[in-house]
């Protein structure tokens, strides 16, 4: 598996997915000012880890009981780029409630409250978009695709965290959540006249093939409890499947259990020990955040450079890295030191963040790329709020500095484990062959049987 240049003229010629990119980048800017003025403001008017610790966890929920949601959406929808317009609208109207709610008050229930709207929106958006690459992008260009888009979420994590610093140091909170709404109102325009490439006749005039999103092309009209059947019937098929790829199965488990670790302690540990006066100090945090974006940028530059073989031992090698490094940031503590390791944390998220996402992309179905996709988000997020949960008596308990060390040790000890899996092992960027679709008990297929259409 062979990345080139994630922002070469190779992926950015394609005019559909550089639109696409570019409203990415957009959100994911104002994301990230986003998450820095919400953790300052929630220090600066609590005081409260324990109270820090919830709120962030709190925000996780509403996207995670909507993933398989939106994923099933996605399978089934005729235009998946309507849905990720809603979904940016649908958000910058919360953000801009949520500018003027924090103006006129510091009620962490108001703020907090309002921002679970998002993560609905969240929950369908993050899944449609996902399956929406096979529809701007060809399977060759998969790779250099989601390298581009790992990188836009660098641009994100370097610009967003210093630029929301900046604004929370100069206008407060308020103004960087109404900065957000607008990131995602320009993100919503620019995917709105993004040419749908889903519709059959304009992608028969580009002589592409047609492919049918699976059972949205019929438009059975059912009741409430048939909707619900077909649902439970969508989410069960796409459950099946990654039962049987053992692999798969495996990356999800470990993943889910050391991205909850990841995740608590980036929100809860770091900002204690690189903002523990809250707002005051809201730049050193952003600072931190966007040297893993710096570092982020390095891994596509070595990426580039690559050419992957052995893909198991790649991504949770970068998992390893990942998690020594908030092992070392517990160490050091904060100042120049910890900025230095986040380089190498951001190194590490690129790299898995470009080969997993490639591997379904390529290997899953279409039909049910949705829906595995969000089976993905969802195992990856879904004990996210209960690992940030605990890092708030684990502060208490031992200190952010000692809350580090020890969730990270943890988290390195998991990765480290799976690399023993003969699955794992055996996962190379060889074969031509899409993973084969789960059968039901009955032993009847569940899905299309689909040859061989793609590099692995």
């Amino acid at each position: 598996m062979n990345a080139r240049s994630p922002l070469g003229h190779g992926i950015m010629s394609n005019s559909r997915f550089l639109r696409f990119w570019l409203a990415r980048t957009l959100s994911l800017v104002g994301d990230y000012a986003f998450r820095v003025a919400f953790v300052t403001h929630l220090i600066s008017v609590s005081g409260s880890a324990s109270v820090l610790a919830a709120a962030t966890a709190a925000l996780l929920v509403p996207s995670l009981l909507f993933y398989l949601v939106g994923g099933a959406v996605g399978d089934r929808t005729t235009s998946r780029r309507r849905v990720l317009v809603m979904a940016d609208a649908a958000r910058a109207v919360v953000l801009l409630l949520i500018a003027v709610g924090t103006q006129v008050t510091s009620s962490v229930l108001l703020l907090v409250g309002l921002s679970l709207l998002i993560g609905i929106a969240d929950g369908f958006f993050m899944p449609v978009s996902f399956s929406y690459m096979l529809e701007i992008t060809s399977k060759d260009e998969l790779v250099a695709a989601n390298s581009a888009l790992s990188v836009s979420r660098q641009f994100g994590l370097i610009g967003g965290p210093l630029l929301g610093g900046l604004l929370v140091a100069v206008v407060g909170a308020p103004a960087t959540f109404a900065f957000d709404a607008a990131t995602f109102l320009l993100s919503g325009i620019l995917l709105m006249f993004l040419t749908p490439s889903g519709d059959p006749e304009a992608r028969a005039d580009r002589g592409e093939p047609i492919t049918k999103l699976g059972p949205a092309a019929d438009h059975e009209v059912l009741t409430p409890s048939g909707q619900l059947r077909r649902f439970g019937n969508d989410v069960a098929e796409a459950v099946r499947y990654v039962r049987a790829v053992r692999w798969l199965l495996i990356v999800l488990s470990v993943v889910t259990l050391v991205n909850a670790v990841f995740a608590g302690v980036l929100d809860v540990a770091v900002p204690l020990i690189m903002s523990p006066e809250g707002a005051e100090q809201a730049q050193a945090l952003g600072t931190f955040y966007a040297m893993e974006g710096i570092g982020a940028l390095l891994g596509a530059a070595i990426l580039a450079k690559l050419t992957l073989e052995r893909l198991g031992m790649a991504l949770f090698s970068m998992l390893v890295l990942m998690a020594s490094s908030l092992v070392a940031v517990g160490i050091v503590g904060g100042g120049a030191p910890a900025l230095g390791i986040a380089l190498l944390y951001g190194i590490g998220m690129h790299v898995f963040n470009s080969v997993f996402p490639s591997l379904l992309q390529e290997r899953v179905a279409e039909r049910l790329t949705s829906r595995v996709g969000s089976l993905a988000f969802l195992g990856f997020d879904g004990l996210i709020p209960l690992g940030t949960l605990l890092m708030g008596p684990l502060v208490l308990w031992m200190g952010a500095d000692g809350t580090a060390v020890v969730a990270g040790g943890t988290a390195a000890l998991l990765s480290l484990a799976a690399l023993l899996a003969p699955s794992i092992r055996a996962l190379r960027a060889s074969g031509s062959q899409r993973e084969p679709i789960a059968t039901s008990s009955t032993g009847r297929g569940t899905g299309d049987k689909e040859g061989p259409d793609g590099a692995h």
